[in-house]
């Protein structure tokens, strides 16, 4: 296939709104939370990339074709698409393909460890979409990570409160598993990310929600280290240990100037019950970890602005909500329980009802921390008796509809929007987005 040439070139890069219109030729791309048998016949092939554009236009006013490249396709000489296809022929307004993200190294330096200092900015992962009417390039975008969003926008930002900031955010965010395995597949009711914690804030996300399990150690593994007791918990089943979760968000306050996080140790389903001193030991930990970096709860509220915080000079710039009220009121830096509302609905069609509900609510209410849990929730039928379902599968259902949500309608009253598999919706791209339009409502 001959390489497309670039004739002019009116370019935009990201996902475009105007006041009164979609931008009917620009597109993005997801990552698909569902996985494939291999080609090759042996194990699974996950993480497939999926081309976006705006459903709701008018099949006239989309491009001619959409394409999916390994290289920059803003050069003189278009690459050849991995994938070519016409958007009219798809009304959903996506399409999932069958190549796969992998898991390709962070670019910008901002792999784990990394010892040099990461360059600030988003960085392109090796992987574009891009339409076109004939031979002209209409828009483009990559598959990108936004380590320092924040600190990125800090001369609009600063002037936004946290309460009036759209924050993206991950449910269960260290319910994870790296390599996908046929045995994970059994378990699919456990995993909510796939995507490590210090990847997803590298992504740009910057709410994490966490549930914490204790464990105490057996005869076999008896320590005197209570780091190792403590357990990232999906309901009642332990996923991984707690102390490297820790350990990934203090790296990375280390590593960046501005990005505010919120950690949210919202339930402690197992080991806690009765047991306040398991509290104390776990507040120890949290102590030892993040405490030098936790902003204390006389310092900050809602209403707080991002410059307030950026300019108290001491690097305190993550919150630690515990939901323990009583055990939080203890502590000077340890804010309480964070508003959650769980619509526990099984249908896109659900769930949007009630989130439409919590936005009206949002509205006549003065602003507030509090998270828009946007994902479905598996019945106990469906976990017994539903073979074919999973979490990935509901994820799926949803995701991409929660950015058309929250891009088009209820980006102006939302706060924290914390969904699984994330990389399945575009909502980091869409906050940002939408805290710089906040920004005239602001100033208007």
């Amino acid at each position: 296939m001959a390489a497309f040439r670039v004739s002019t070139v009116l370019l935009c890069v990201g996902f475009a709104v105007t006041a009164d219109r979609l931008d009917c030729n620009a597109v993005f791309l997801t990552v698909s939370s569902l996985w494939r048998p291999s080609p090759h016949g042996r194990g699974l092939a996950d993480r497939d990339l999926e081309l976006n554009w705006e459903a709701s236009c008018d099949p006239t006013m989309l491009p001619d074709w959409i394409g999916l490249f390994d290289a920059n396709p803003s050069t003189t000489e278009v690459p050849i698409p991995l994938v070519k296809i016409n958007p009219a022929d798809h009304t959903d307004g996506f399409f999932r393909t069958n190549v796969s993200l992998g898991r390709p190294a962070l670019p910008g330096g901002w792999e784990l460890g990394h010892n040099a200092t990461p360059t600030e900015g988003d960085h392109c992962l090796p992987f574009w979409a891009a339409s076109f009417r004939d031979e002209q390039l209409l828009h483009m975008d990559c598959l990108k990570i936004r380590p320092t969003w924040m600190w990125d926008h800090r001369l609009q930002l600063g002037s936004l409160a946290l309460g009036g900031l759209l924050i993206p955010g991950t449910h269960n965010s260290a319910c994870y598993k790296g390599s996908l395995t046929r045995r994970d597949t059994f378990s699919r009711y456990l995993l909510t990310q796939d995507t490590s914690v210090w990847g997803q804030l590298v992504h740009g996300i910057r709410y994490l929600d966490l549930r914490v399990g204790y464990y105490p150690p057996s005869n076999k593994t008896r320590t005197r280290e209570h780091g190792t007791r403590f357990w990232v918990n999906h309901d009642l089943i332990r996923v991984g240990p707690l102390l490297p979760v820790l350990r990934e968000v203090k790296e990375f306050l280390l590593k960046t100037k501005g990005e505010v996080l919120i950690l949210d140790l919202h339930r402690f389903p197992v080991g806690f019950h009765g047991r306040p001193a398991r509290h104390r030991r776990l507040v120890a930990l949290l102590t030892r970890e993040l405490g030098a970096l936790a902003l204390p709860v006389s310092a900050a509220s809602a209403i707080t602005l991002l410059r307030d915080i950026w300019d108290r000079g001491d690097n305190r710039r993550l919150i630690v909500a515990y939901g323990d009220k009583t055990v939080a009121a203890e502590s000077t830096w340890l804010w309480g329980p964070l508003t959650q509302t769980w619509g526990n609905q099984q249908t896109p069609s659900g769930l949007r009802s009630f989130l439409q509900r919590s936005m009206d609510s949002a509205k006549q209410r003065a602003p507030a921390l509090w998270a828009a849990m946007a994902e479905l929730t598996p019945t106990p039928l469906d976990v017994m008796f539903n073979p074919t379902g999973s979490l990935r599968a509901m994820a799926d259902a949803v995701n991409r509809n929660l950015t058309s949500w929250f891009r088009n309608q209820w980006w102006p009253h939302a706060n924290i929007i914390a969904t699984d598999f994330f990389l399945g919706n575009n909502l980091v791209d869409v906050a940002v987005a939408a805290n710089l339009r906040k920004i005239n409502m602001v100033e208007s």
